[in-house]
């Protein structure tokens, strides 16, 4: 019988090793990459290594030593496959199937066939040595390659690790190192652990640079939309005005000079083609207003607000108000377009969804930031769960959240009574 201190160390061993596994699987969980599920794979492969040996010192039985050493074998082909998969080289070659084969074949050989101990053993623990020794070498060329200090801390146990299987015919054999040697292994799993803890973080890390990256990759397109949204406003807004509106000026001309010399009865149609030539042309300054308002280039932000609160009061016949500071703050181009196409939506949904009368746009500078609302006295927004018509989430406002975010702005929506449009941008992102 074996002393009481090797089972509880095998024991203590077996505990560590699972906790081990328990983390890798976790790590796989949370991140989906496949080297933690193999670390887990091989964690667990492990504790059924020592539970093999725990019964082989408890009976006696050739079969559990088989197992064993079946076992340890290949928990150290795990291990390696698990460093070629997280290198991105592990690509399955047929030899591989012939290392797998190789720890049953040779377990059985030396257990029921030779007689000596040192002639059974060497090869077991040549091979397990060099597969440990193998993955350390792999983690230490993808240290080098990648600067990866999990994968430097791995590359050091492991190379250790190998090393120290070495002693086994010579000493752990032999029960020199009984029953320290299962402690020693449990340091070297402990440390493997953290090894394994560190890619964690690494990982963790990649992957929120790779979220920055690509957040700040579709800042930059959403940014770059809106500005060729706005461009090509721009573009078709000038070809209205200097060709269009040109167009139908020199048609009402030509009416006009055929008016004065035209029959009583034709003059009568003539000034009704007169009427819709107008109206057409008064409709197309409308349009080029909307697509971008001359006022905003001209005078700034201020003007323009107003204007547009007034064309809006005069076409919705609604109640609409503006309180604008006296002294409007040094607003950057981009800033003022936002701002005015904010109020611009804002004004048409309270229009088309909201049954209000009156509305207020308000814009106020205080605590480093320019801050506008849009309040109605209307219906309010539609309670979250609520199907609803409206366009509250719609292109318009999304649009608009996208203008404002450019800014490192913000856009909310709440409703009080009736409801309220809040915009808020930096002063150091205004200006």
């Amino acid at each position: 019988m074996k002393p009481p201190a090797e089972f509880d160390a095998a024991l203590l061993q077996g505990l560590v090793t699972l906790g081990t596994a328990g983390l890798c699987w976790f790590l796989f969980a949370r991140y989906r990459q496949r080297y933690f599920l193999w670390w887990s794979v091989a964690c667990t492969l492990y504790v059924f290594r020592i539970a093999a040996i725990i019964a082989f010192l408890s009976t006696k039985a050739e079969s559990w030593l088989l197992l064993h050493q079946i076992l340890t074998g290949w928990t150290a082909l795990v291990l390696l496959w698990a460093a070629l998969t997280f290198s991105r080289s592990a690509d399955w070659r047929s030899w591989y199937g012939a290392a797998l084969v190789f720890p049953v074949a040779w377990s059985f050989v030396a257990i029921y066939a030779l007689d000596s101990f040192l002639l059974a053993a060497i090869p077991a623990v040549l091979f397990l040595s060099l597969a440990t020794l193998a993955t350390a070498w792999v983690f230490l060329r993808q240290y080098r390659i990648s600067g990866s200090r999990g994968a430097a801390v791995l590359a050091g146990v492991l190379g250790v690790w190998g090393i120290h299987h070495l002693d086994y015919p010579l000493l752990r054999a032999q029960g020199a190192w009984n029953p320290w040697g299962y402690y020693l292994d449990i340091l070297f799993v402990l440390a493997m652990g953290i090894g394994i803890v560190i890619l964690g973080l690494e990982e963790l890390d990649r992957a929120n640079r790779t979220v920055r990256v690509r957040t700040s990759e579709l800042e930059r397109l959403s940014a770059r939309i809106v500005q060729q949204h706005e461009e090509e406003r721009r573009r078709v807004s000038l070809e209205l005005h200097d060709q269009t509106a040109q167009v139908w000026a020199a048609v009402k001309m030509q009416l006009g000079l055929l008016r004065e010399g035209a029959p009583k009865d034709m003059s009568v149609r003539l000034d009704r083609t007169l009427e819709l030539v107008d109206a057409g042309i008064q409709s197309i300054r409308s349009v080029t207003t909307n697509l971008r308002p001359p006022l905003l280039d001209d005078l700034g932000l201020g003007p323009s607000l107003r204007a547009l609160v007034e064309s809006f009061a005069a076409q919705s016949n609604l109640k609409v108000s503006a309180d604008l500071p006296a002294v409007m703050p040094a607003v950057a181009p981009d800033t003022a377009l936002a701002l005015f196409r904010a109020v611009q939506e804002a004004l048409s949904n309270v229009a088309r969804h909201s049954s209000a009368t009156s509305a207020e746009v308000r814009l106020i500078v205080s605590n480093g930031a320019l801050t506008l609302t849009i309040s109605d006295n209307g219906r309010g927004f539609p309670a979250p769960g609520i199907p609803s018509d409206s366009t509250y989430s719609s292109l318009g406002l999304a649009g608009m959240r996208e203008r404002i975010a450019a800014l490192r702005g913000s856009v909310t929506f709440t409703s009080s009574v009736g409801a309220l449009v809040t915009v808020r941008v930096p002063l150091t992102n205004a200006s």
